[in-house]
């Protein structure tokens, strides 16, 4: 059984290493098509925001206060300033708001420097207004630098001015100098920011490659009519069935652990583009977590593909094998995008939910918090399921009505 084993494994294994085209499509392809939509992410993010950082903030006063002019430019603030001293000019200020030729709209009380003058106990506290738009990112910018930045330093000043020393009447403050607020494990965070994407990437990748090549090892020959001969060959319809699956499992584990490394290669520069992380991620993972990282994905590999080798089984042609295996890429696509949402620890039966407990275990081996037992659960369950599944394939290959199809 051994040898038909090895000898269906090394011909699958020849006729897809053989094949220059399949190993660039497999293997380099999606590769590439990753770096380079990598690439173009952190080029665009970047650009987008050197032009917001760059982009002079267009600004409509109402009843500017001289103060306010004379702070501007002493703090050498550079926007383009537009006065509103009409209603048809308000009007116009909301309508460029509004459609994004302005950026911020700042409405003063009128004799506001007088009343911060004569300001006493029990008189209403003058309020300045701020109008923008958040759907438009130069007038969130702009907000952000002016409403919370530039009219705080301006308040500053003007108590300054009213009571001499602001500090005096300032009952506290939050983390004016405290430099080592942030208490983390530096590894358990990168370990984090990886493990939302990557199990979803090495999940769908992993369950991408065996569909791709899993619906030609069998549908494939039996559209080609090789199949029939392979049949009556002296070997065992099970060491056929093992053969192919061990082939299939083989190329998808080692198409994932390509897409991986380049994801692991690519993932700092689009985290520092997209979150604005300055220091690189810090994945340090022991010799025990990588041979727990690398059983389960050779545990996913084997299930994934003997879940496309079992539908295959039952489909005459490729076309009709993808068009079978659809729903369960959706399935494990859903599977995906739940770990990259899911907060806090999860539940403890968590780990007992076929497919998903293998994309959850993957992100809590990354951020180091998976404990023995949870793993084992997973990666047993995970053998188990693709033995029974492989079993089944067994069966269906020695059933005439069923290859005959």
């Amino acid at each position: 059984m051994l040898n038909g084993i090895k000898q269906i494994f090394g011909k699958e294994m020849a006729r897809i290493l053989k094949d220059k085209k399949m190993v660039f499509s497999v293997f380099l392809l999606p590769v590439l098509i990753m770096v380079v939509l990598l690439t173009i992410i952190n080029n665009l993010a970047g650009q987008m925001q050197s032009d917001i950082e760059e982009h002079k903030a267009i600004v409509w006063m109402q009843n500017e206060p001289d103060s306010f002019e004379t702070f501007l430019a002493s703090a050498g603030a550079e926007y383009d300033i537009r006065t509103i001293d009409s209603d048809s000019d308000r009007g116009e200020a909301e309508d460029a708001i509004l459609n994004g030729d302005a950026d911020l709209l700042i409405e003063f009380p009128v004799d506001f420097d007088a009343m911060i003058a004569g300001f006493q106990e029990g008189d209403a506290v003058p309020q300045i207004k701020t109008y923008y738009n958040p759907s438009e990112e130069y007038s969130s910018q702009a907000y952000q630098e002016i409403s919370v930045g530039v009219l705080e330093s301006y308040r500053q000043t003007l108590l300054a001015g009213r009571v001499g020393n602001p500090d005096a009447i300032t009952v506290f403050t939050v983390n004016s100098d405290n430099d080592d607020m942030v208490i983390q494990d530096d590894e358990k965070a990168s370990g984090q920011a990886l493990g939302m994407m990557l199990p979803y990437f090495i999940t769908i990748l992993l369950f991408a490659g065996a569909m791709g090549i899993g619906t030609d090892m069998i549908a494939g020959e039996k559209e080609r009519g090789t199949m029939a001969s392979l049949l009556v060959a002296p070997v065992k319809r099970s060491s056929i069935v093992l053969g192919k699956v061990f082939a299939l499992m083989v190329v998808s584990g080692i198409s994932s652990l390509v897409y991986v490394a380049g994801m692991v290669i690519c993932t700092p520069f689009m985290m520092d583009s997209m979150t604005g992380m300055d220091e690189a991620l810090n994945l340090n993972l022991g010799p025990d977590q990588i041979l727990m990282l690398g059983l389960l994905l050779v545990a996913i590999a084997f299930l994934y593909s003997a879940v496309v080798a079992l539908i295959s089984v039952f489909a005459k042609t490729t076309k009709e094998a993808s068009s079978y295996i659809m729903p369960v890429y959706m399935v494990v696509l859903v599977v995906g995008l739940l770990t990259m949402f899911r907060m806090g620890d999860g539940g403890p039966w968590d780990y007992y939910i076929p497919f998903y407990n293998s994309a959850i275990a993957l992100q809590a081996i990354l951020s180091h918090e998976l404990t023995m037992s949870q793993y084992l659960i997973t990666l047993v369950e995970t053998l188990a399921l693709g033995g029974i599944l492989t079993v089944l394939i067994a069966r269906a290959f020695n059933n005439e009505k069923v290859m005959a199809l």
